[in-house]
């Protein structure tokens, strides 16, 4: 995931009309490298194809809880997905059954077990001035 800040500029979306997502990822194993966060406003590409995320940001120190947030962002529904770049690569690493082997989460934290979750089960709605999301890290391959 590449982890470049959100910089969307506050001219493309008109007042009034916008709000803050704020997530909060949760169940970090370790405080080694970094969080990658992604945003995403349509089921195409979500959750590991970060090239089509509406924006992407990341938080280089983790703690216990971390807090990242998306500014003036559009009304509307979306998703988000997070990956624990332990290796600090820019990318997820996988096993030869293309299984994570780093931590990865979802807005909701739906359960899935063939696959990675569907937008429709992560996507949540942006309606007023600010919404908070807790995505929990899942480690599937220890």
């Amino acid at each position: 995931m590449n982890l470049t800040a959100d910089t969307t500029s506050p001219a493309e979306t008109p007042p009034g009309n916008t709000g803050r997502i704020v997530v909060k990822v949760l169940d970090a194993h370790n405080c080694t490298g970094d969080l990658g966060i992604a945003l995403f406003n349509e089921k195409h590409g979500f959750p590991g194809e970060v090239e089509h995320a509406f924006r992407k940001g990341g938080l280089h120190e983790i703690g216990d809880s971390n807090f990242y947030v998306f500014e003036e962002v559009p009304y509307g529904i979306y998703a988000v997905s997070v990956i624990h770049d332990e290796s600090c690569c820019g990318q997820l690493h996988k096993n030869c059954f293309g299984i994570p082997k780093e931590g990865v989460g979802t807005s909701n934290n739906p359960h899935f077990f063939f696959g990675p979750p569907s937008f429709d089960s992560a996507s949540f709605e942006l309606k007023s001035e600010e919404v908070e999301i807790e995505v929990h890290l899942k480690y599937l391959c220890s």
